[in-house]
Formats: C-alpha cells, sequence, structure tokens
C-alpha cells in the first residue's frame, strides 16, 4: 500500500494535479486528502520523487521486501552520491532488505565511506560541529535540556548513563521509570565531576540561601539560581557540603559573610570510606567515592559529625533517607 501511494503521488507531479486543483504544492494536495501533517506529506513526495532514478529500490518496495522508511534512508543515499548509487543499488537494496534497524545506518555509513571517503569525513566532521546542548527552564523552575551530539561524543555519553541506569544492575524493587534513571544517572555523573576526579573530594560549587529555621525544621520551599527545591533536599545538600555563615540586618541586607567551614572534613571523610566501602544501602553497590557522607541525626539538629552519626549513601538513597522512606541502623 505505501508503494501504491508513492506511484500515486509520482503520478500526481507528473500530470501536475496539485496545480489543477488549486493547490500550492503535491505536499499540500497531499495534507488535504489525507489529513496527515505537512512533514509526514512533505516526506512522502520526497520519496516518491526518488523512486524515479531508484528502479532495484522501487521494485523491492512494491513487492514488499523493504519498508517506507528503510527507501527513504536508500533515498538519501542516492541524493548523496547518485552515479555510485546506481551502480551498487541492487546489493545496497539486497543488505538493507534483509538488515535489522539498528544495522541499516551502518550498512549506508560503510557503503559511503568505501564510495566516497573525503566526503564521507567531511560529513563526520559536520556532524561534529552541529554539536549543541541547551539548558533552560520552564515555569515551573523544572530544567529543560535539549541538543545533538555527534556519535562519538553520543557513544560516550550513552555508555556512562547505561552504566549507572542498566536495569540488571538496579535493585528489583526500584520503583523508578527508566527514563528517571537515566536522569538520576546523568545527574550522578555530574557530581562525581564536581566531586573531582582525581580522588580529592572538593565540595560542589553551589550556592543556596537558606533560613536557619527552614533548614532545622525540614519544611518549606528554598529559593536557588536554579530554582525552588523543597527543605529536604536543602537538608540533604547540606550533609556533606561547605557552608558559610551570612548575617543579615533588618532589611535583609548581607553585612557580614563569615569562612566557610567543611562539615566533613577530608580525614573524617578517608576513615569513613575505609569502614562503608561503600553506599550503606541494603544490596547497594555504588562505591564511595559516588557517595555523599549523611548525617544520621542531621548537624542542624544537634548531630554530630564524627563517624557513629555518618554513613556513605550514593544520591539515590541519599534521597530516599532524607524523605524518610529509609533510616540506616547505627552501629
Amino acid at each position: 500500500m505505501d508503494a501504491l501511494r508513492a506511484r500515486v503521488i509520482a503520478a500526481a507531479e507528473r500530470c501536475d494535479a496539485a496545480h489543477r486543483e488549486g493547490y500550492l504544492s503535491t505536499t499540500a494536495w497531499l495534507m488535504a486528502l489525507s489529513g496527515d501533517p505537512a512533514a509526514v506529506c512533505r516526506s512522502q513526495v520526497a520519496v516518491a520523487e526518488a523512486l524515479q532514478q531508484m528502479p532495484e529500490t522501487k521494485a523491492a518496495f512494491q513487492a514488499g521486501e523493504v519498508s517506507e522508511s528503510r527507501v527513504r534512508v536508500l533515498a538519501q543515499a542516492q541524493a548523496l552520491c547518485p552515479e555510485q548509487f546506481a551502480r551498487d543499488e541492487a546489493q545496497l537494496v539486497a543488505q538493507v532488505a534483509s538488515a535489522s534497524s539498528q544495522e541499516v545506518p551502518k550498512v549506508l555509513a560503510q557503503w559511503k565511506q568505501d564510495t566516497d571517503p573525503v566526503s564521507a569525513e567531511a560529513e563526520a566532521e559536520s556532524r561534529y560541529r552541529m554539536r549543541a546542548l541547551h539548558l533552560s527552564k520552564d515555569w515551573s523552575g523544572m530544567l529543560r535540556l535539549s541538543g545533538l551530539l555527534d556519535p562519538g561524543s553520543g557513544l560516550i555519553l550513552r555508555s556512562a548513563i547505561r552504566a549507572l541506569a542498566d536495569p540488571a544492575n538496579l535493585d528489583p524493587q526500584d520503583t523508578r521509570t527508566p527514563a528517571q534513571c537515566q536522569a538520576d544517572a546523568l545527574v550522578d555523573i555530574c557530581r562525581q565531576h564536581l566531586q573531582g576526579s582525581n580522588g580529592k573530594r572538593r565540595p560542589p560549587q553551589v550556592l543556596v540561601t537558606i533560613p536557619w529555621n527552614t533548614l532545622q525544621e525540614g519544611r518549606g520551599i528554598v529559593d536557588t539560581d536554579g530554582g525552588p527545591i523543597g527543605a529536604n533536599t536543602a537538608r540533604r545538600l547540606t550533609c556533606d557540603a561547605t557552608i558559610s555563615r551570612v548575617l543579615l540586618d533588618p532589611e535583609s541586607v548581607p553585612i557580614d559573610l563569615g569562612r566557610a567551614t567543611r562539615v566533613i572534613p577530608d580525614r573524617l571523610r578517608r576513615l569513613l570510606e575505609l569502614r562503608d566501602q561503600g553506599c550503606t544501602w541494603p544490596g547497594c553497590g555504588r562505591p564511595a567515592s559516588w557517595c555523599d557522607a549523611h548525617h544520621l541525626q542531621h548537624w542542624a539538629d544537634g548531630g554530630k559529625t564524627d563517624l557513629s552519626n555518618l554513613r556513605l549513601l550514593c544520591s539515590r538513597h541519599h534521597t530516599l533517607a532524607h524523605e524518610g522512606e529509609w533510616h540506616p541502623r547505627r552501629e
């Protein structure tokens, strides 16, 4: 049926049916007839036009041997190197017809590399220049990520995230969705970078202004440069961080900045890592370098910063501990 539609569209193009019916283009004519969006109709018109120069592909399409999506990919290859495609079309169609959906791009990439290595290299460089990442906050304070990565960079990112978000490595009782697991994995990677990749931990350079009563009570909302966060999140962030005291005048204008103090000294951190070896959440295998130092009794509530009041928790389980879903046992 897809092939038949492509034949009808090609015939409509040849006899200029769209203009005779009062439409500005074949795409507009097809949109009116089918009700499909412009992008879909534009793609169908492009496939119908390309098939006129691709006899082997056209025959395979009509026989149901290749799908429209694969014809579209073959059409892109034909547009890139028309003469070489005409020479190799039968072989390419056979390879694409038998390949899995994941293998199709590799088949055509290898063909382009063999056919025109200079153009293939230029195309790879062009993809690299297209890399971009956009970060923007929406009205609710959520951070939106969008962008493109070249294949090499994408491979690194996907491998890093999969290492932390692979379902096989997660707790069977983990209720997070795959998308939430990947989001948490990306944050964990960034946290690890901020803490130092050479083994020397340094606290994240994040400025959060927290009223003392909010920190003590664990209720309310704290405004930050990144958007509003809950008081429990603020308590979690201050479990293992650099804390500075700021004095305000009656009009809430800062008048004094106290010296920064480290909540968890390096010596104590080393002892904690030697004792716990990693996340102390039952069944969790995250190494110590990926963990926060969690106060069993928060220092804002009078808890001491000593070994008996501390446990290592990965960021995921540290969050659960502050949300009240689990409390580590004291030993």
